[in-house]
């Protein structure tokens, strides 16, 4: 999963310059061609144009789906730059063969996609996106690989909540029972999340949890499985910190919702 070595920055000053990326959306754009959103890890997030990706013979097409990591040389457009080439690197085929998986890492590529600026780049976080894409096709529990990157995200970001004290008295007994609050910005005692209109009660288990996944690898909870009740309180508390970060919701995060609901998944 480690990124490819000698690429040069200052390449992108180039007329042609060549970058890796993962694919995380795309847009129609005409009949033939698209615009491609890809996540690179020392440009940044770039919109750039597949032109004729849509025609049955094109050597583009089928290298630019979401979830794809390639090698791109991309020539400078005068509004959007275009690609010129495209190599496949990984199709994390891992993840297309299960629609749950699938869906797991359309969450995270949107999740990616909605905290970034357009060249924001972050090789700290294009690597957690790597690697949050080959755990989501080993690891038995993707809740677990999904709660992960969202902290490491949040962290690399600037928005990590507070988890070991409480972020308003600093206190670390909780002896009151923890609140978890997105906006005080993390974990408060039960006298400091008073007239706190967001906190919510969390259990000690979800709070160590959090903290095990905030200092963990990838490869340490690939065998792990939280208690579905566990898992629950540990998916809303931090969906409802993203919402609030972001002012909005994460559309794919509704359909894992409806995923999950199906009666096969209960089993």
């Amino acid at each position: 999963s480690r990124m490819a070595g000698g690429y040069n920055p200052l390449m992108v000053r180039a007329r042609v310059y060549k970058t890796e990326g993962v694919v995380l959306r795309h847009q129609g754009l005409g009949d033939a061609d698209k615009i491609i959103t890809v996540y690179c890890p020392y440009v940044g997030k770039l919109r750039v144009v597949g032109k004729g990706v849509l025609k049955p013979r094109s050597r583009v097409g089928g290298h630019v789906e979401p979830l794809s990591r390639v090698s791109l040389l991309i020539a400078k457009g005068t509004n959007l730059d275009v690609i010129s080439q495209v190599s496949p690197i990984d199709s994390f085929v891992g993840l297309r063969d299960d629609l749950e998986r699938t869906a797991q890492g359309l969450y995270v590529a949107e999740l990616l996609d909605l905290f970034t600026g357009e060249e924001d780049a972050s090789p700290e976080l294009y690597e957690a996106f790597l690697e949050t894409l080959n755990a989501l096709t080993i690891n038995r529990d993707g809740g677990l690989v999904l709660r992960r990157f969202e902290l490491r995200l949040l962290s690399i970001l600037g928005f990590a909540p507070e988890l070991d004290s409480c972020v308003s008295c600093r206190g670390s007994e909780f002896r009151g029972g923890a609140w978890f609050s997105p906006r005080s910005g993390g974990v408060l005692c039960s006298e400091c999340a008073e007239g706190d209109g967001t906190a919510r009660p969390m259990s000690r288990d979800a709070v160590v949890s959090f903290r095990y996944l905030r200092n963990s690898e990838a490869t340490a909870i690939a065998e792990k499985v939280t208690p579905e009740q566990l898992a629950g309180e540990m998916e809303l508390a931090l969906s409802r910190y993203i919402r609030y970060q972001l002012e909005r919701d994460v559309r794919s995060a509704g359909f894992l919702d409806r995923l999950a609901a199906l009666p096969q998944r209960r089993s």
